[in-house]
């Protein structure tokens, strides 16, 4: 199991920061992993919401299908897998920091079949690129929210 649990303090109100996270087509513009992304349940994001996403994987690109399971504007995001080679349940909570938001990433990764194997390395790759993808997020909100 991986675990992750890192913070980033963004130069933007939570609810900006919020609309940010919950729009799926923002996913592949800060998340290196997701080649493509997008909402399958008609409407606006929300509690219940299916989304499809196209990772890229060592054996090529993955389709998986998540859910949102806990959507409470502006204080917590989260997201789980429902279909794909891992299970993965992320969570987002924002508090109001200063001028701006302290933005919480925790998630538990299991990845499964062949793919156990490759935990380890997962786990270094993750924890080596994480600082900067939290860091580029908060720049790209910074500059474009």
């Amino acid at each position: 199991m991986i675990e992750i649990d890192r913070e980033v303090d963004i130069a933007r109100q939570p609810g900006v920061v919020f609309d940010y996270l919950a729009d799926v087509e923002n996913y592949p513009r800060w998340q290196p992993a997701i080649e493509r992304a997008e909402q399958v349940t008609p409407g606006g994001p929300g509690l219940g919401t299916r989304v499809k996403l196209i990772l890229r994987g060592p054996t090529g690109p993955t389709e998986v299908l998540g859910e949102i399971v806990a959507f409470d504007r502006p204080a917590v995001l989260a997201i789980r897998s429902l279909t794909g080679p891992a299970e993965i349940e992320a969570c987002c909570a924002l508090d109001a920091a200063g001028v701006g938001t302290r933005l919480r990433l925790t998630a538990s990764i299991e990845l499964k079949g062949f793919l156990r194997f490759a935990e380890g390395h997962a786990r270094k790759l993750i924890n080596r690129e994480l600082p900067t993808v939290l860091a580029d997020l908060a720049s790209r909100i910074e500059s474009e929210a």
